[in-house]
């Protein structure tokens, strides 16, 4: 019964939104860009869900690949081949948004501003530099482009796989989906305020439209670098999501000049309203950490059979 239920699901998908067959499954095999993705520097994309990933060159199947499954866990946590919160995957699919995949930063950022364009007006992107991806936390070696610590500080550093994969789903999906409750406030934060936001400024000790040299005492989200308001609320839900389902225990000290809660029973006691909103079962948000090997049924294989070595 389970195995039909999923698959009017995705039936449903594909004639919602013209998805292709490969579109069809959870994540597709690793499939030749179209003419338009090309001319945009693209030479390999998976689908998960309908969404697409598009890797340059000389970004690796073996990462293409871990992020896509990454993005389906995030999208599907059970992994029983069905998006665990349908309503977010629409607003997703509905403004056509993808990843873009490159190996460094410096050549994600030289993409927007010279490629963008010929992939579309309105197609929000988000760029993943794939040399920030801590294999470490997938139990794989690093890759040749990794950033050095990487190498070397195990599972302290970071995980650009997980965290621009999330942005994308909590961005567009939770914000356009439920925007009073999980809306980004505008670049400023003077646009409607949402119950994300207004926890988000609790934790920051404060309304702060950017970031901050100093932070009021008792603050827990200290981030000090660059950021729009928007951007603090991204990251803000993203380091609730990642403290809940337990990336943060052993980093400690790593992370103390941004973010002071390190387990899921310190989010409750310290952010009981980040902690309430990641647990409500209305919003089906991921219950178990992404793993880099998603086996929901009928997965793609491409070159390695779906399979990361």
């Amino acid at each position: 019964m389970k195995t039909i239920v999923n698959s009017i699901a995705l039936l449903v998908l594909s004639l919602n939104f013209g998805l292709a067959d490969d579109a069809i499954k959870p994540i597709s095999d690793i499939l030749q860009p179209t003419e338009i993705e090309q001319s945009a520097s693209f030479d390999r994309k998976i689908q998960v869900f309908g969404i697409r990933v598009l890797a340059m060159p000389d970004v690796t199947s073996r990462d293409l690949t871990l992020c896509a499954n990454i993005l389906a866990q995030w999208i599907d946590n059970d992994e029983d081949g069905v998006p665990d919160n349908s309503i977010v995957l629409d607003e997703i699919l509905k403004r056509n948004s993808y990843m873009v995949l490159g190996v460094s930063g410096k050549q994600i950022g030289a993409w927007h501003e010279n490629s963008q364009d010929v992939m579309g007006d309105g197609e929000p992107a988000y760029g993943l530099d794939v040399s920030s991806i801590n294999h470490n936390w997938y139990r794989l070696q690093p890759s040749e482009y990794s950033q050095d610590h990487y190498r070397t500080d195990g599972l302290f550093p970071p995980d650009g796989g997980s965290e621009e994969t999330f942005h994308l789903i909590t961005d567009l999906g939770y914000g356009n989906a439920y925007p009073k409750v999980f809306g980004r406030g505008g670049e400023d934060g003077k646009d409607e305020r949402s119950i994300l936001t207004l926890a988000m400024d609790n934790a920051r000790g404060g309304f702060f439209p950017r970031e901050r040299s100093l932070y009021p005492k008792g603050a827990w989200y200290t981030r000090k670098d660059p950021c729009s308001y928007q951007c603090f609320v991204g990251e803000y839900i993203h380091w609730g999501m990642i403290t809940l389902l337990g990336f943060n225990k052993e980093r400690g000290d790593a992370i103390q000049d941004q973010w002071s809660i390190t387990d899921a029973d310190a989010l409750k006691k310290r952010d009981p309203a980040l902690y309430e909103l990641l647990t409500n079962p209305e919003y089906r948000f991921p219950k178990i950490a992404p793993d880099g090997t998603y086996s929901g049924f009928e997965q793609g294989g491409a070159d390695n059979g779906g399979q990361l070595k």
